[in-house]
């Protein structure tokens, strides 16, 4: 309201100066209406009194008599007297010489002095310039009947003296007011200097400090009552900037620890909508669009993870749960932990969410449990064969050269058995260790030189087979490897492809380039493996025929192993194979 009347009030002032200019203004003119009434009357008595005397005059002809008394008439009472024939004839004036005066017939005061007479009245009054003095005047005609014919006798008064006052009166009202505004603009301007323009600059920057620039600065006047508003207004827009800028870096520290978390976490008000939501529990979830104000079971379609949010309503602390999500790439274990939540002076509460995915976790603790029962069932069937050929030795055995040399030969080939799973199983904890540790130290290698090394490892094992080992080396890629794991890798595809072969005499080994990458393809024409264990068959201990591949020797991780030494490298194990037919296993490394 105040800053209101201090805009306005100089309008207001201007507004009451004008309506005092309208009033003297409109007094001045009544003054003038009253002059000329008062005046019109002294004329209408002055030529009532004249009017037989001039009657008489006019009918014994004594025009120069006539003049005389005008004359003399006029001195006396400051008044112009004029006697005017029908005709429109000059007979005597005041003031001028009639002879040399115009003739004064269509003069409008004549002319209505002459239609007053028919219509029964003795006067007309008239207000107009005259062209014989060269001023304003007032004209009262009186007609006067002389032996039938009407003559005039017209009194005039000058008004130039009220016009004179009038507009010296008119003038002044100006000049004030040209004053009054001017002084007004002057006081105006001022109170603006002092009051209206620090008080609107300082809005204008409350504004922009309203509307989030906070380095703004407040004009502070160097005097004048408003400084001390400044001073504390800008006290306050410094204090604002500096809990604000405590305020967002306490966000920015909760947003980065909040958007760092491993967990999913989510935070819902009492109606279950998502207030906010971290990017874990996004990928989680699998979120491509913002949750923000939806309800949650719109966002999660689960029936006991919306049962688990109304007993955490209702519960007084925290609660956990663990059960399966379906969603749309797979089913996911998922542990959610739920409090609620009260903000900070206010009634209203929320609930939080910290969700743990399970589910890889799960996966590892079913494949440890798989893995040492694995182990301890292929370590126990050799031990077990070493074993009861040591107790058959110890019964007498051994006194029978024959007999103990063919449990001897056992024991050997299950010791050998055991020191191959040993062995493999140490490769192949060794290559998790380094994919945990950060992987391995890879150099640009032309990957010909691992595959042949490994082919010339191999010969030996086919040549005891009767087997021919075929190499196509049809381009030499450069990759970055380590050498002596892809030599691993190759020999076990190719002891694979030994053991598996059959009846067929054939293993080619080729290597060639194909979309920037380096391809290592083993190919036998073996058995094969059907469509379904495909899938599986780089699990740890996973055999197609399982007694087939005992009697072949083999560990069963020996594929395993070939699918690590792959991830190593960043590249890839594949199999391609038809029951019958035998199989191509083929390995991808990226060239440099």
């Amino acid at each position: 309201m105040k800053n209101w009347f201090m805009q306005l009030w100089p309008v207001a002032f201007l507004l009451v100066v004008l309506a005092l200019v309208i009033f003297y203004w409109r007094q001045s003119a009544s003054l003038e209406q009253i002059y000329i009434e008062r005046t019109e009357a002294e004329l209408q008595a002055r030529a009532r009194l004249l009017s037989r005397e001039a009657e008489t005059l006019i009918r014994s002809n004594q025009l120069g008599v006539l003049q005389a008394f005008c004359r003399e008439e006029g001195v006396a009472t400051e008044t112009r007297i004029t006697v005017i024939s029908a005709d429109g004839r000059v007979l005597a004036d005041s003031q001028e010489d009639p002879a040399r005066m115009d003739n004064h017939r269509l003069r409008p005061e004549i002319i209505g002095a002459v239609n007053a007479f028919r219509d029964g009245r003795q006067y007309y009054l008239s207000i107009r310039h005259s062209s014989t003095l060269g001023r304003r005047l007032i004209y009262c005609a009186s007609p006067i009947m002389v032996d039938g014919r009407t003559y005039v006798l017209r009194t005039a008064f000058s008004i130039h003296r009220l016009d004179q006052m009038l507009n010296q009166a008119r003038l002044d009202i100006v000049l004030a007011v040209l004053i009054t505004v001017l002084a007004t603009g002057g006081l105006c301007y001022l109170i603006f200097l002092t009051v209206s323009r620090p008080v609107l600059e300082l809005c204008r920057a409350s504004r922009l400090i309203a509307g989030g620039d906070l380095d703004t600065r407040l004009p502070v006047p160097s005097r004048g009552a408003i400084r001390e508003l400044a001073d504390c207004m800008s006290h306050m827009a410094e204090e604002l900037k500096s809990r604000i800028n405590e305020i967002s870096r306490e966000k920015s520290e909760r947003d980065a620890i909040f958007s760092a978390l491993a967990e999913g976490v989510i935070v819902l008000d009492l109606e279950t909508r998502v207030i906010d939501i971290n990017a874990a529990a996004r990928r989680m979830f699998m979120l491509e669009d913002d949750p923000l104000g939806q309800e949650f079971s719109t966002v999660i379609r689960n029936l006991e993870l919306a049962g688990f949010l109304s007993h955490l309503r209702a519960a007084a602390g925290p609660e956990e749960a663990e059960f399966a999500v379906e969603l749309p790439h797979g089913t996911k274990l998922l542990r959610v932990r739920g409090s609620q939540l009260r903000w900070s002076g206010s009634h209203d509460s929320g609930l939080l969410l910290v969700i743990y995915d399970m589910t890889q976790l799960r996966k590892l603790e079913n494949f440890r449990r798989d893995f040492v029962a694995n182990v301890s069932h292929e370590i126990k069937t050799p031990l077990t064969v070493i074993r009861g050929a040591i107790e058959t030795l110890r019964d007498g055995a051994i006194e029978e050269p024959e007999s103990a040399a063919r449990f001897m030969q056992i024991i050997d080939l299950h010791a050998e058995r055991l020191n191959a799973l040993v062995q493999d199983i140490l490769s192949l904890s060794k290559l998790e260790c380094r994919a945990v540790g950060g992987g391995c130290e890879l150099i640009e290698t032309d990957v010909a030189t691992p595959v042949s090394t490994a082919v010339e490892l191999a010969q030996a094992r086919a040549d005891e087979a009767g087997l021919k080992l075929v190499t196509d080396i049809q381009a030499h890629p450069v990759a970055k490897i380590d050498v002596q794991l892809i030599e691993q890798a190759v020999f076990n595809l190719i002891d694979n492809a030994i053991k598996h072969s059959g009846e067929t005499r054939e293993v080619l080994i080729r290597l060639r380039e194909a979309d920037g990458n380096a391809l290592i393809e083993v190919i036998d024409h073996g058995c094969g493996i059907p469509l379904e264990h495909q899938p599986r068959i780089f699990e740890r201990f996973y055999r197609v025929d399982k007694a087939r591949s005992r009697k072949a020797g083999g560990t069963g991780l020996g594929l395993a192993i070939v699918k690590h030494v792959m991830q190593l490298h960043h590249g890839s194990a594949e199999v391609s194979s038809r029951a019958g037919e035998g199989c191509t296993f083929t390995l991808r490394l990226p060239i440099a």
